[in-house]
């Protein structure tokens, strides 16, 4: 058998794990997303701590990298784990519940690849219960290093609670063909143009796609993902009560067509 996407997200993302932080770009990124999380609570549907009679709550942080959205929502739930196949992500994981003061039981970095047809044990070694109902899965600027989607989405999904939130965020598709300069912060790929999946674009639309020189193109399955296909992606999965709405600026990203790309933030709530 030859090597995987996930094969190959994990080499280069353990070893990329030492500088991809550091740079500029990521960390605006990082600070973007982090004002979508701490403002944006009530719209992904997360209900703040009661009482300590109050059940334990979960979050998974799935692909977690350095655990953006753990740093982020921790005060919400009892347990956040972060999951991922990169050692050397694991390792900023942890470091980051270091310097938030959260010791293993708040906080649990964890190895594992949760999303194969036939799914392996985990490092630490977790039971079943452990791994499922949770109240938030969250996969943050990872589904686009993911090779099948619905798969991937609907093994999400299977580890929340009835009821529970599943929340991606990503890059939105963009058709750059029409802007300018100026139209580019607020226009999106038009609705005509949603059913089409990134691999299948019609000759006149020029939508926003990463150089194949970057070093991490060979980690990429997909380059952006439309509304249309985020919100059937969830109906798949067997959530509902899904919504989607794309970030209100562009976010610089040095190996795009246009340098810069779009996020959005999507959520669905486990029937």
């Amino acid at each position: 058998m030859g090597e995987t996407l996930a094969d190959k997200n994990q080499a280069y993302w353990d070893h990329a794990s030492q500088d991809v932080f550091k740079a500029k770009w990521v960390q605006d990124l990082q600070n973007q997303i982090s004002e979508f999380l701490t403002g944006g609570v009530d719209w992904i549907g997360i209900r703040p701590p009661t009482d300590d009679n109050s059940p334990q709550t979960k979050l998974m942080d799935y692909a977690c990298g350095n655990g953006t959205v753990s740093r982020y929502l921790h005060p919400y739930f009892s347990k956040c784990i972060g999951v991922d196949l990169a050692d050397g992500m694991l390792d900023e994981y942890r470091a980051t519940a270091a310097e938030l003061g959260l010791d293993s039981s708040r906080m649990l970095a964890v190895k594992g690849n949760l999303l194969d047809p036939t799914v392996t044990s985990t490092e630490p070694a977790l039971s079943e219960d452990e791994l499922n109902g949770f109240d938030l899965v969250a996969i943050c600027m990872a589904l686009h290093h993911v090779e099948d989607i619905f798969l991937a989405t609907k093994r999400l999904a299977e580890r929340l609670r009835p009821g529970g939130v599943l929340l991606i965020i990503d890059w939105a598709t963009r058709d750059l063909s029409n802007e300018t300069g100026q139209q580019a912060g607020v226009k999106t790929t038009p609705s005509g143009s949603e059913n089409h999946h990134h691999h299948h674009r019609h000759h006149h639309q020029m939508h926003e796609i990463i150089d194949s020189n970057h070093p991490a193109a060979h980690t990429i399955s997909h380059d952006s993902f439309s509304k249309d296909q985020i919100l059937s992606l969830f109906e798949q999965a067997g959530c509902g009560e899904s919504q989607f709405k794309l970030a209100d600026r562009l976010s610089p990203v040095p190996g795009a067509r246009s340098g810069e790309m779009q996020l959005f933030w999507a959520r669905a709530t486990k029937l």
